[in-house]
């Protein structure tokens, strides 16, 4: 038969048994806890992060867009002063073909 003194035993053992149980389910939701806070703040980070990257990229957008902008409008320039000039390819065209009228017109046939 059991004693009462193996059955307090049975019985603390019992309970620390379960205290022990209550002690890690508290700490495992306690790090559970913990680490659902870690995740918020490593998504608002990352939310930050992506915000500030499509900013700069953007300004960078506008910027290279700008310079791309002002190149062309240059190069439109260049183009419109140098169409009368010998050395465009306007210019040479004109040249050619006028070169050519001449050879044809002229009675030297050489």
């Amino acid at each position: 038969m059991a004693t009462a003194t193996s059955d307090t035993t049975v019985a603390d053992a019992m309970n620390r048994v379960l205290d022990a149980e209550r002690d890690a389910a508290a700490a495992i939701a306690a790090a559970e806890a913990e680490a659902e806070t870690t995740l918020q703040a490593a998504r608002e980070l990352r939310r930050q992060l992506l915000e500030r990257a499509r900013v700069r990229a953007s300004r960078l957008h506008v910027r290279a867009r700008s310079r791309i902008e002002a190149a062309l409008a240059e190069l439109d320039a260049q183009s419109g002063s140098g169409r009368d000039s010998t050395g465009s390819p306007d210019g040479l065209a004109r040249q050619a073909i006028e070169a050519l009228a001449c050879r044809l017109t002229s009675d030297d046939h050489e």
